[in-house]
């Protein structure tokens, strides 16, 4: 290996050292940090990026690593997650170019749903924005209703039982038992998608005055992901809002899981034999 390869590899190793301790960092962030010139650390991301070391979220345009590493100071996105959003971004993207409303990309991460990326940024619709890495209420977000309602009445039971008393995760948050929640799971198997439970108004200080619909994206086989189209809530009623929008977004969620399988045909296979 050449002097040069050696110190590309040392400056690689040195920006994910700054990823792992900081968290999520702007390309200004790691020039203070690192002392590292600007243009190099962009080669040297452009080259992470490639091999999935690293990826840039649409919603902040921050960096983040997505693998685990010695004093990680934010969450990676698990390896299968990582993949799921380097397909779902794409689409999404694809999908508010075509109709300007901003979707969300959700995944299951055990008893909550967690944001992942969203394109609100590039939607010309001005609203809050969704902060990367967030966990959100799955009983109450249209993203965990589209994933809980594909699921069956027994593992909706033990969400419920494991988030008992819970005021951030559980259905106490809203004043709502199990068999006062099912009706809305019944609402939303009969309709195709998920919407936010009414009583819901996001996850910010103040009502973020939004309303979504969603449909569950299906990652090597299990419904452990979901994308949302979201508005603000008094332009328009979900039924009526997703007359127009339901098909492409389940599109969009049917094209995401078949480039999952396409794209990384070994981690199909590996999920299958689980």
């Amino acid at each position: 290996m050449t002097d040069l390869a050696n110190r590309s590899l040392d400056r690689g190793i040195t920006i994910l050292e700054s990823l792992a301790r900081n968290g999520a960092s702007s390309l200004a962030d790691l020039h203070r940090d690192t002392g590292i010139a600007k243009s190099t650390i962009r080669r040297l991301l452009g080259t992470l990026i490639q091999h999935r070391l690293v990826r840039r979220s649409v919603a902040d345009g921050l960096y983040r690593v997505t693998i685990p590493l010695p004093a990680g100071a934010g969450e990676p996105i698990p390896h299968e997650m990582a993949s799921l959003t380097d397909v779902a971004m794409p689409r999404a993207v694809e999908l508010t170019k075509k109709l300007e409303w901003p979707s969300d990309i959700h995944v299951l991460d055990g008893l909550c749903m967690r944001i992942v990326d969203s394109t609100r940024p590039l939607s010309p619709f001005h609203m809050y924005r969704g902060i990367i890495n967030r966990r959100i209420n799955m009983f109450g977000s249209a993203t965990g209703m589209a994933c809980l309602a594909v699921r069956t009445n027994e593992e909706i039971a033990e969400y419920d039982r494991l988030t008992a008393g819970n005021m951030s995760l559980g259905l106490s948050r809203f004043g709502f038992t199990l068999k006062q929640f099912m009706p809305e799971i019944e609402k939303a198997r009969a309709r195709g998608f998920g919407t936010r439970l009414g009583v819901y108004r996001g996850e910010t200080m103040l009502d973020d005055g939004l309303a979504a619909i969603a449909v569950p994206i299906n990652v090597y086989g299990q419904p452990n992901a979901a994308i949302s189209m979201i508005w603000p809530r008094a332009f328009q009623d979900p039924r009526e809002f997703a007359k127009r929008h339901l098909a492409p977004l389940k599109k969009a969620a049917e094209s995401i899981a078949a480039d999952l399988v396409r794209l990384f045909p070994q981690d199909a296979k590996t999920a299958r034999r689980k």
